[in-house]
């Protein structure tokens, strides 16, 4: 019996712990998040998981090598997540991801006022399809005509970029999750300068066409005929004329009518175009899909399938006054296309508000995607000697003063660094073997152009890498750009760099000796260095105590299985595993009670089952080693000292625990 019960003790915390360790492991591998609001300086990233935590979200502008930001949602532990991620810029893109999850993804905040854009409106059975259409076309979200009946998700490999919506209102799995109801019925949706309109037919519709900010104006609707006298002795057309003609300088310019019919016709002023997901090649199977195009001066309506295009909103004088098309064929990596396109429309278009955009677009392509630094340089500076008051202008002085810098060579070390830094590194830094190869091809750039201005920043840029993964590297490439370039900027600060990628390894005797030799050379950071010294040792001094506390395990243990006669009291086994299961218990319902405490319901199992765990063993491990070796003396004795045995161990149990689960208890606890 004494065995069953020990042999089912050992089962269940092997089980227990197994479970706790695997829970968030296999939920972030299947992690599906979504894009469930996106705004100018903020966007909502949602999901369901399927153990209760606290969720976090990290991201930094896509592309970008600085260290991520970190976002966590509002409220305590829960499987239904909402994090909100604000401070944003429009019309910029970022990758996120969330946790310690290796799925990266990314989002696009909406585009400002004036910035233009595009959208998909979607109907019949896409499945993968969705993917290949999202990525030729690059829209900023998707309008999905389908009715929800069916059951696969046509939209789940694109959700985590791009928000989808619904006649009715935000299309989300997450949000009929937790049973929030759609918007239904009339509701609007503004993106950008565009404010949509989703029409039920109730004509309450007024409450809804004003807007200071929108410069157009569409309605969605499903309920009215493509028909002009059916139109025109409709509600919905006489409350959009009167409003024309009130606010003409702000008017509907188009309606979109979901139906049978693919007509298009125009009435007062108004265009009309039908999308016909009633028609015979959508109800046998097949799809139908319309990428909109808005800008601040037109929008027109593209069928995918036959290519034919609907103007929606006109320019003044019937001309296409802006270059949304450049800036799509920049998107899908056209660059000399876009470039091309640009400098057609400065050609054609002189005068235009938006031509300094245009200059600093074929600069940017150059500089960023072509790495034609001297071509580059030259519209920048056009940008600045004709558009002197531009908006534009102090970005692009600073990259004017950036490429001038880095002019040796003739921009050959540049180029070179460039490519990788910006192109292969950020495809390859996740493949161990080509991310060595990548920085070793660094290196020999380095040893090429020693004696380039850039080679400094090269040797920097490689160190920072390597500390992510060799610390003995990052040390050397940091040592070596100290004591081969002295004088860079870049080399002033360096042995905090060292000492920080030592401590970031764990090395911290190493860092504390970097940091006191950091004292003597850089005394105007007397006070930081001092912190970080105190730091390395607070942690060794943890480490040692950690130490310790296994001695003392290891010790008490051995010593009451050792002594004779040898092994454990079997009688007290029974006992132990009571006093593991009802401490549990307890310590779960206390837990529970101040849930909002702990960063996840991982960290809450874990804290809760070694508390337990080491309550239970030093309670058999103290009345085993009390009752060998003092079997003759008084019990007043022996209880005293299997008291004082069974607090050690128990002390050292709960320092072990939060030492290894988590640390930020003993920071709280100033140790």
């Amino acid at each position: 019996m004494r065995k069953v019960c020990l042999l089912l003790f050992m089962t269940i915390a092997v089980i227990v712990i197994f479970a706790v360790l695997q829970f968030r492991k296999s939920d972030m591998v299947h992690l599906k998040p979504e894009v469930v609001n996106v705004g100018m300086s903020q966007t909502t990233i949602a999901w369901v998981s399927e153990t209760a935590y606290k969720g976090k979200v990290f991201y930094k502008p896509a592309g970008s090598s600085s260290d991520p930001l970190e976002a966590t949602e509002s409220f305590g532990p829960s499987s239904q997540h909402e994090v909100v991620i604000t401070g944003l810029n429009p019309s910029s893109r970022y990758a996120y991801w969330i946790g310690k999850s290796k799925s990266r993804f990314q989002f696009q905040t909406q585009p400002a006022l004036s910035d233009p854009f595009s959208f998909l409106i979607v109907g019949g059975n896409f499945g993968e399809q969705i993917v290949s259409l999202v990525s030729t076309e690059v829209p900023e979200f998707i309008i999905s005509l389908s009715d929800g009946k069916t059951s696969a998700d046509s939209f789940s490999q694109v959700r985590p970029y791009i928000p989808i919506y619904g006649l009715d209102g935000v299309d989300s799995p997450f949000l009929r999750a937790i049973e929030e109801k759609s918007s239904g019925g009339l509701w609007k949706l503004d993106w950008g300068g565009l404010r949509l309109i989703f029409s039920d037919g109730s004509g309450n519709i007024n409450t809804m066409l004003g807007s200071a900010s929108a410069h157009t104006f569409g309605v969605i609707c499903s309920w009215i005929e493509i028909d002009k006298e059916a139109v025109t002795q409709g509600k919905l057309h006489s409350i959009l004329v009167a409003h024309n003609k009130r606010v003409p300088d702000r008017p509907v310019e188009f309606v979109a009518v979901v139906g049978k019919s693919e007509k298009t016709v125009e009435i007062d002023g108004i265009q009309y175009f039908g999308i016909g997901t009633g028609s015979k090649k959508v109800q046998d199977g097949g799809d139908i899909a319309v990428r909109i195009d808005v800008d601040i001066e037109s929008a027109r309506a593209v069928f995918l399938d036959d290519g034919r295009e609907v103007i929606l909103k006109s320019p003044p004088l019937k001309e296409k006054r802006t270059c949304a098309e450049c800036r799509r064929l920049a998107d899908k990596g056209s660059y000399e296309a876009s470039i091309k396109a640009y400098k057609h429309f400065i050609e054609s278009h002189q005068g235009h508000f938006q031509i300094s955009d245009a200059y600093f677009a074929i600069a940017s392509i150059y500089d960023e995607k072509l790495f034609k630094f001297a071509d580059a340089l030259q519209w920048y500076k056009r940008l600045l000697d004709e558009y002197p008051a531009g908006t534009l202008v102090p970005l692009a002085k600073q990259r004017i003063k950036y490429l001038s810098k880095y002019s040796d060579y003739n921009y050959e070390p540049l180029i070179q660094f460039d490519r990788i830094r910006k192109i292969e590194f950020a495809r390859k830094k996740h493949i161990p073997e080509e991310r060595s190869k990548l920085l070793i091809q660094v290196e020999s750039l380095t040893m090429k152009y020693s004696d380039s201005k850039l080679a400094p920043a090269m040797v920097y840029w490689q160190a920072n890498q390597y500390a992510l993964s060799d610390t003995d590297k990052a040390v050397a490439a940091y040592q070596h750009l100290k004591d081969d370039y002295p004088n860079s900027p870049l080399a002033q600060e360096i042995l905090l760099e060292i000492g920080e990628t030592y401590y970031n390894a764990g090395r911290l005797r190493e860092a504390v000796a970097v940091y006191t030799k950091a004292l003597d050379e850089l005394p105007a950071y007397e006070d930081t260095i001092k912190a970080q010294i105190a730091r390395c040792q607070r942690n060794i001094r943890r480490d040692l105590i950690a130490v310790i506390c296994w001695g003392i395990l290891a010790v008490l243990t051995s010593v009451t299985i050792l002594v004779k006669p040898i092994g454990l009291d079997k009688s007290r086994i029974s006992w132990a595993i009571v006093s593991f299961v009802i401490m549990e218990v307890i310590l779960l319902f206390g837990a529970w009670l101040i849930r909002e405490q702990f960063a996840s319901t991982r960290e809450l199992l874990l804290i809760t089952t070694f508390f337990s765990l080491s309550t239970s063993i030093a309670s058999l491990v103290s009345m085993t080693f009390a009752k060998k070796l003092f079997a003759k003396a008084d019990g007043v004795l022996a209880t005293a000292v299997g008291s004082v045995t069974g607090l050690i161990y128990l002390l050292a149990g709960i320092y072990l625990t939060i030492y290894y689960v988590s640390v930020h208890y003993l920071i709280v606890a100033g140790m």
